[in-house]
């Protein structure tokens, strides 16, 4: 992790395999999801990661994060990385504007706190009262505003979508168009998810790990007809 670069950059080296290795104790097997057969090169930018479920999204999510160890070959990154749980939680009796105050700094507190205002966060409610929607609303920006002027920054979205509205995503959306030209978002998304805006896709299907085009929005409903 190299963060004097001055761009953040995902490289996947070709043969590199995720899955989870055997258990020499509990004589368990080693299970292989999905191999890349080229090199992969992932630059500042949206991405998007589709696959069908049990296909090994969020293991290549965990793999490049280097929260699991990768059967063979590598994932590199240049720029701070971060893994965004889709249900992360947080202490119970935490209010999110405590959770700023303790974990980014004063600028990125002050971004957090835009940021919940547009897309209606409720700074004051304890974590343990919030909705699903509303704990994802927190995740999501601590994450961004831990990214916030501070150097190349790679942030991998494990189904950020998940219990937000239509407004919220918009919003959302807004927030990461302002702020793109120094992170790469990888974001694993939901089957049921409509036209999402790309500058490429990472697919899973057949056991490969493949990066595909997109001119600039691409349609998960017809895409997700090919994928196996």
């Amino acid at each position: 992790m190299k963060l004097m670069e001055s761009k953040p950059t995902i490289a996947l080296s070709e043969g590199l395999t995720i899955g989870y290795r055997g258990r020499k104790l509990s004589r368990s097997k080693e299970t292989r999801l999905a191999t890349a057969k080229k090199n992969i090169r992932l630059d500042a930018g949206r991405h998007l990661l589709l696959a069908r479920n049990g296909r090994g999204k969020t293991t290549l999510l965990k793999t490049i994060a280097q929260i699991i160890p990768a059967i063979d070959g590598h994932a590199e990154c240049i720029g701070g990385v971060q893994f965004v749980d889709e249900d992360l939680r947080f202490d119970s009796e935490l209010k999110p504007s405590q959770l700023f105050k303790a974990l980014v700094n004063r600028e990125q507190r002050q971004f957090a706190e835009e940021m919940a205002e547009r897309i209606e966060l409720n700074l004051e409610k304890p974590c343990g009262q919030l909705s699903k929607g509303n704990r994802q609303k927190a995740s999501l920006i601590v994450a961004e505003a831990s990214a916030y002027k501070n150097g190349p920054q790679i942030l991998l979205l494990d189904e950020p979508f998940s219990g937000l509205d239509f407004a919220a995503r918009e919003r959302l959306n807004a927030v990461w168009r302002e702020n793109q030209d120094h992170v790469i978002r990888l974001i694993c998304i939901h089957p049921d998810e409509p036209t999402l805006e790309a500058d490429s896709a990472l697919i899973i299907c057949d056991g490969e790990i493949k990066q595909v085009a997109v001119d600039g929005a691409l349609d998960w409903r017809k895409t997700r007809h090919t994928l196996n």
